[in-house]
This record gives structure tokens, sequence and C-alpha cells, in this order.
């Protein structure tokens, strides 16, 4: 029985791997899928003996404490890998791992197929990246399409599938009585607030998120601010933080559950965002967005000197738009003032936001309308034909 090997390391990966795991059974309802997955995996039949859990970490310090356990987990994988020869090994996004267990692969005579599901960014971290990928895989399928330049010149088959949060767009309803979640009216202005998705990120960002609002609200009383969480956990932490501020909670402070992110995306007159996804999804909706990323010093210190990532841009939109579209502030010592100013100019310029509407609909333009599961299964399929 032929068999794939798949490999996800966050949840991410989970979603993507598993709308490629149901698109691959309904063409070939034979194969058997084996590896490492989140809970969507495994409900879709994935089994291994690690699970996506095992993986997730977040930021270089957090990496380093990480890399014994996720070393021994490594070399599980290549022999697990070695000993079954799987046809294929299908590695999603997670590329500091995946890239290096693609390697390792290749050294010990995997003689299969290696699929990397989601480019790296071989824009920040350059050549090496680049010879990693055609030394060792046979297939890149890549979800933003200037990412297939980077590889014209290699013999590395390399196939853009469309984005999966174009059709997430395109697929979701407005639900029009989310406002009634909280007390707020069709008439209230609101900026939204996307601190972030792990615990860390809101321990980081969402004090200095709540310092802003309280600074715009001294020159825009009426104002309201909408926080996104994604888990009761997060909501606690958050709820405790503002019950430290001038803001009251329910008044002109309200939060909201992460499933409903793209109403007052749609609804808000700016946001202030984490960077990361969240970006580029209220780039689709066309929404304005103050963007940051509060990184430590040793994080900070890591990526100039260490990783040397030096680009003109860190948004994924204004990498795509290939000039800076939302306005991005990066770094290890970014002060409150500093982002309630570039928010503030940003929600009193009308101009502005028209203009980076307009921009924010080229991007949409640019992704095309591919199904992006669907391609992502073709072109693998296509391997063997």
């Amino acid at each position: 029985m032929q068999h794939f090997f798949f490999f996800a390391g966050e949840p991410s990966g989970d979603l993507h791997g598993s709308a490629l795991i149901r698109k691959l059974k309904n063409n070939l309802p034979h194969l058997k899928f084996v590896g490492v997955g989140g809970p969507l995996m495994r409900k879709e039949g994935i089994s291994g003996r690690l699970k996506m859990e095992d993986f997730q970490v977040m930021g270089f310090s957090d990496v380093l404490k990480a890399l014994p356990r996720l070393g021994k987990y490594f070399y599980q994988i290549v022999k697990e890998i070695i000993d079954t020869q799987p046809d294929a090994v299908v590695l999603i996004d997670y590329p500091g791992f995946n890239l290096r267990l693609a390697k390792a692969l290749r050294k010990r005579s995997y003689k299969g197929k290696i699929i990397q599901y989601i480019c790296p960014s071989v824009w920040a971290h350059g050549k090496n990246r680049i010879k990693t990928l055609v030394d060792n895989h046979d297939l890149l399928l890549t979800i933003y399409p200037f990412e297939k330049e980077y590889f014209n010149t290699t013999p590395l088959k390399v196939e853009y599938i469309g984005n999966p949060l174009v059709q997430n767009i395109n697929k979701w309803k407005y639900n029009s009585k989310w406002r009634d979640h909280l007390n707020i009216s069709s008439e209230d202005e609101f900026i939204a607030l996307f601190p972030g998705s792990r615990s860390s990120e809101i321990a980081r960002h969402f004090p200095l998120f709540l310092k802003c609002a309280e600074n715009i609200k001294k020159s825009h009383p009426f104002l309201k601010f909408v926080c996104c969480y994604v888990n009761a956990d997060q909501l606690k932490t958050m709820q405790k933080s503002l019950e430290q501020s001038s803001l009251k909670m329910n008044q002109n402070f309200f939060f909201i559950s992460s499933d409903l992110r793209y109403e007052i995306m749609q609804d808000c007159e700016i946001a202030l965002a984490k960077s990361g996804t969240v970006t580029l999804e209220l780039a689709l909706l066309q929404k304005p967005t103050v963007v940051i990323y509060e990184l430590s010093y040793l994080n900070h210190f890591l990526a100039k000197y260490f990783l040397r990532l030096n680009m003109p841009y860190y948004c994924i939109v204004n990498i795509l738009a290939k000039m800076e579209v939302f306005p991005e502030l990066m770094g290890s010592n970014l002060s409150n003032r500093l982002i309630s100013d570039k928010l503030q100019t940003l929600y009193e310029n009308v101009e502005q936001r028209k203009k980076i509407s307009l921009e924010c609909q080229t991007i949409l333009n640019d992704f095309g309308d591919k199904h992006t599961h669907q391609a992502a299964a073709e072109a693998i399929m296509g391997l063997w034909k």
C-alpha cells in the first residue's frame, strides 16, 4: 500500500495538512497517512507516535531552550522514515526543522519524494535556503505569487498554488449580529486590536496596545477599541491588565472571540496588529493597519547578528507590495508613544486610508483564484505521472 509521511509542527500546518489529506483521500482512497500532525490531521486519519503539540515553540530564545527535546524528536522521525521508506514525505511550513529534516533524509539515502508545502522565507534568509531546497526536494508548493521567481534558474519543480486565506475570505459569510455580543452600536467608531495568538505574544504586546488606546482616547474620547482573543486563558490575562488601565470593559474597550475577527476587521476604522498572518487577512479585507512586533533584546540580537535578517520590510503585506502599504514598527524598544502617533495619524488621515485600501485591492488581485489545497494535491500526484 502506498503511504505518505506528513510533518506539521504548528496549528497553521495542521490546518493546511488536514485539508490536503482530505483532497488526496478523494483521489487516492487507499493511500495511508502517517507522521506528525495536530487534532485536525488526526481527525483525517493520520497516525504517529509524535504529535504536533510536542513541537510548538515561539521565538528564538524559546527554540534554544527546546533544542534538546526537538533534537531527540528529530532523530526519531529520521529513523522512522528511513526504516519505513514512505513513497513521499510532505513537510508543511516549520522551515527551521523541515529543511534540516529533508537534508538529513537525503544524506541517509531516502529515495522517496520530498515535498515542502509553503516556501520558507528565502527572501529573508537568502541563497542557503534556496540551495537546501534545490538539493533535497522534488517539489516546492508556494502560497505567495512572487516566490517562484527565486527558483527560475534552478531545476526544482515549484508550483504556486494560491493562498488559502483568499479562499477563506471568499467563503466567509458576514455575521450581521456580531455587535449583539457587545454593548456597541453600529454608529460607534472603533479600532480593532490583534495582539497575537500565543500567550508570549499577549504578554509582550497587550500592555503596549492598552497604552496606545489610552493615548488616543485623550484626543478622541468617543472612540472605542475591540480586542480579539483566541482562548479563555488569554481573555483572563488581558482582562486583568485592562483593570489596571483607565479604560473600562464593555464601555470603551471590548473583547471578542477570534471566530468573529473578520467581522471586526471589516467594520473597524483601522487596526493595530502584531506582525503575522493576521496582517494579510486585514489586507485582503482592505483595512488600513499599523503593524508592530516587539522583540526581546535577545531575539532582536539573534535576528540581526546571528540570522542576519536584513530586509526593507518585515510585514508580509509590505513584502508582497514591495513598498510600505501598512506602517510597520519592529524592534526591541518600541514605545507606546511612537505606536500611538502612527495609529492616530492613520485614523485622522482619511486620504491615506483610501490609498492603503486601493493598494490592498492590488495585492488581492495578484493572488488569483486558485483553489489551494486541490492545486497542492494535483501537484503532488503529478510527481508520479
